[in-house]
């Protein structure tokens, strides 16, 4: 798995990254057959309505051309930082699940004879 880390001051801070760096490898444990290219950006925003917070963004590339984005705002940096990969979890194993479907085999149509009768009640 790619990696990286940016933002402002809070990405420098030791503990953040190594909430990041543990979030990622389960991300990757989670899906070990799936190449995964990460960029998290971790900023600090003020919003008038709730005040400072946390932003995290994590975009991630899946193979074959997908791409996993999900933002999160808390007050909290690990909390942003849970969340956000929590989601990206449900998101992945989402896609996974809808490219499994499109690669499995069409169902048989079956075609009734025409002398054939079917009872219905």
């Amino acid at each position: 798995m790619v990696l990286k880390i940016g933002g402002d001051m809070l990405a420098l801070d030791a503990a953040i990254r190594r909430q990041i760096e543990t979030e990622a490898r389960k991300l990757t444990d989670r899906f070990p057959g799936e190449p995964i290219e990460a960029q998290v950006n971790v900023q600090e925003e003020f919003d008038q309505l709730h005040g400072h917070r946390v932003r995290c963004e994590l975009s991630a590339k899946l193979g074959a051309g997908r791409q996993v984005v999900v933002r999160e705002a808390r007050k909290v940096a690990s909390e942003a930082i849970s969340e956000v990969f929590t989601a990206a979890r449900r998101n992945v194993r989402r896609l996974r699940c809808q490219s499994v479907l499109a690669l499995a085999p069409a169902p048989k149509t079956v075609v009734a004879r025409t002398g054939a009768q079917i009872a219905t009640r």
